[in-house]
């Protein structure tokens, strides 16, 4: 524990101390770029002690109920998915789509064509109520390989003035993820989300934006985390009994 106080303009020229998860921007098969704004850059691989907390709770709890069922159940709920998402117009599903050739763990990776994964992802929270996780899942390489011929058509009319970041922001994909505390009808609600957005993507585009940071924002609803939970609050008030 503890603290750097320095100049900003002394750590944006010098290598970062640490490499690892958190500080890294793009990662490619022979070299890596790290991010420029701080703390993150300079706080590589930082423990998640919380975190950690959290999974040793989890497993227990996984432990209780027994791993053979829970792989019946999930395998239950991709299974579903798979049926019903390789059937919608316009959404491309990456990875063997039949389960007996490649099982696979409870989750799904996909895109809508024509849509950057980020854009999905954010109208499925906005407006659907589903979180999903989308971009490249600390698998970049791997990920880019997958998408590479979708990645390429995407960008085919893009001009070279706005490739580099028309390129960035369609690298990637979405990952919908199932749990034990899934049902067969949040499978069925997926994929209407998923079929009311390949109808009407130009309507939702239109309500969002990209932000500096390269991420979709909703033109007029913005959600301020600190009116709903604040840890500094929580802190003090803990401490104060």
């Amino acid at each position: 524990p503890g603290a750097v106080i320095c100049r900003k303009e002394i750590l944006e020229n010098i290598e970062p101390e640490e490499v690892g998860g958190g500080m890294v921007e793009n990662v490619y098969v022979e070299r890596y770029e790290v991010k420029t704004n701080f703390p993150d850059r300079e706080e590589a691989g930082t423990p998640n002690i919380p975190g950690a907390i959290g999974l040793a709770t989890a497993i227990d709890v996984l432990d209780r109920i027994g791993m053979e069922e829970i792989f019946d159940d999930e395998g239950e709920l991709v299974l579903s998915a798979l049926e019903k998402i390789q059937k919608i117009p316009g959404v491309i599903i990456y990875g063997e789509l039949d389960y007996k050739i490649c099982p696979r763990a409870a989750s799904i990776s996909f895109n809508i064509k024509g849509m950057d994964h980020g854009l999905t992802a954010a109208i499925l929270n906005d407006y659907h109520n589903i979180a999903v996780r989308n971009e490249c899942f600390c698998a970049h390489p791997y990920v880019k390989e997958m998408i590479l011929d979708d990645l390429l058509e995407a960008t085919e009319t893009v001009d070279e003035e706005n490739f580099e970041n028309a390129f960035k922001l369609k690298s990637g994909m979405v990952r919908a993820s199932f749990g034990l505390y899934n049902t067969l009808s949040d499978i069925d609600a997926l994929e209407q989300a998923l079929i009311d957005i390949t109808q009407n993507t130009e309507l939702y585009t239109a309500q969002y934006h990209v932000d500096e940071s390269d991420n979709y924002r909703h033109n007029t609803f913005n959600l301020a985390l600190k009116n709903h939970f604040s840890v500094a609050d929580f802190i003090d008030n803990y401490v104060n009994g």
